[in-house]
């Protein structure tokens, strides 16, 4: 079971590490946050009250910690094992991302049922187990396309598991293990907070009906006193047990997603996938840094005082005695976004947008366009080749939506680019491929077909077109 590249640390090796990630500051914030909503429905006015707000805002809150799960997945699936190497900027292709992930559940289980209606227990057993083990390539297919379709594909979630090989197996039983764990320690609290509570509540109402059925006003009233006076106590309790429980659920959630992105990592080579933070470059310490770059820590005491301008003053002059310094021209980019000099922001990013493309940074190059689409909606890099590649990257990163939103107004921008065809071709093959929009890919590839008909990618547009038709063939029937 070796890794992809023996300078990442295969994912059996850093268990420890994944119960750890939930307790990051960062992180452990939310978990208390969001644990805590359900929580406040014990405080209703009644029972069934107490029962409709924390079902109300558990949905709620799953909601919240899924959105920030999936960004854990797909934040680690590129190399940033900690939260601090996040992507400052908001990840829109992750929004809906929650429901996607409760599709990805829900579905499956209709048709798991659905098979042991038609062909009895042990085949809906069978279809259980099946579906049990594709699960969790199927959350990382899903997460890295951001397609349900996807994650509800068998061939894609194969693919991954047949990439990762043997050490998939693994990596079920470490899950499998995760979930009962998380079952027990949820029930542990349940039966130690919860269920004394319930059992007491059950043998009051069984003395109500009594009291009732004998007419005995005395016991009636004391067991209704009795009632009040636990059903008052048995809030505090409720929404502490709630709230741990949550807790619980929530914090082995985050190590599961945290461990399904390590895996993209360590095998993105078998994948096909992209990474950002490339093993073995990693910088050193905190003080051999200072002394590599000592502009650094003036620029962070700058800021720490609030002092912008001086910092923005002192990576201004690192960028222009070093203008092929990827680090320092992006330090400066982002305190031009952080002081809100956008004109100066924009006319930089002309500069190092196409720089980190050449250095093969594509990640930071999405970064620092989205940086300038965030001031500037109209915003587009001046030269044609560099709008394609951006495009391409985003695909890799497995962003066809922004791939598509950066190819847009492209044909009117460079009308005469010999580069158009290739746009055409790209952004076919994206809402083909990529996102299940058959006939509007076909219209493109129709207009490659007809502007540029001695283009090379014409012919592999017909291939495309020849796919399409099969699968429009294959589906009129059903």
């Amino acid at each position: 079971m070796a890794s992809s590249n023996p300078l990442i640390p295969p994912f059996w090796t850093r268990v420890p590490r994944f119960f750890l990630f939930p307790l990051t500051p960062s992180v452990l914030w939310r978990v208390v946050v969001f644990a805590a909503l359900p929580a406040l429905g014990a405080f209703a006015t009644s029972l069934p009250a107490m029962m409709v707000c924390i079902g109300g805002l558990s949905l709620l809150s799953w909601v919240f910690l899924l959105r920030f799960g999936s960004r854990v997945l797909s934040e680690t699936s590129l190399g940033r094992l900690s939260p601090t190497q996040y992507s400052p900027l908001p990840d829109e292709t992750l929004a809906h991302m929650p429901y996607k992930i409760m599709g990805l559940f829900i579905i499956p289980g209709f048709a798991v049922g659905l098979v042991a209606g038609l062909f009895g227990e042990g085949m809906g057993m069978l279809a259980n187990f099946a579906v049990m083990l594709i699960t969790p390539a199927a959350l990382m297919a899903l997460v890295t396309s951001r397609s349900l379709s996807t994650g509800l594909n068998p061939a894609a979630g194969w693919s991954l598991i047949s990439g990762i090989g043997a050490p998939y197996l693994l990596l079920c039983i470490f899950l499998y293990f995760l979930s009962t764990g998380q079952m027990f320690l949820m029930f542990k609290v349940f039966e130690s907070s919860l269920l004394p509570m319930l059992q007491k509540w059950g043998e009051l109402q069984v003395t109500l009906q009594q009291a009732m059925a004998s007419q005995d006003e005395v016991a009636f009233t004391a067991a209704m006193e009795a009632s009040q006076k636990l059903f008052a106590n048995l809030r505090p309790r409720l929404a502490g047990s709630v709230w741990l429980i949550t807790g619980v659920a929530m914090h082995f959630t985050l190590i599961a997603f945290n461990m399904l992105g390590y895996v993209l990592y360590q095998f993105h080579e078998q994948l096909g996938l992209d990474v950002e933070v490339l093993p073995g470059r990693r910088g050193g310490s905190a003080a051999a840094k200072a002394k590599e770059d000592p502009d650094s820590a003036r620029i962070t005491e700058f800021l720490a005082e609030g002092m912008v301008d001086q910092a923005l003053e002192i990576a201004y002059e690192a960028q222009r005695l070093d203008p092929e310094n990827t680090a320092a021209q992006e330090r400066y980019n982002k305190l031009l976004h952080l002081a809100g000099k956008d004109e100066r922001l924009l006319n930089h990013s002309q500069k190092l947008i196409p720089l980190l493309l050449r250095k093969e940074q594509r990640r930071n190059a999405l970064d620092a366009w989205k940086r300038c689409r965030e001031k500037q909606p109209e915003f587009r890099p001046e030269d044609a080749a560099t709008v394609l590649q951006l495009a391409e990257a985003a695909r890799h990163a497995r962003e066809p939506k922004l791939a598509m939103e950066i190819l847009n107004g492209f044909d009117k921008a460079f009308r005469n680019s010999p580069l158009l065809a290739e746009v055409y071709f790209l952004g076919g093959q994206i809402l083909c491929e990529d996102l299940n929009q058959d006939e509007l890919a076909e219209r493109f590839f129709v207009t490659l077909a007809n502007r540029f008909p001695d283009h090379p990618r014409v012919e592999e547009s017909q291939r495309l077109r020849q796919i399409i038709a099969r699968m429009r063939q294959r589906a009129e029937p059903a």
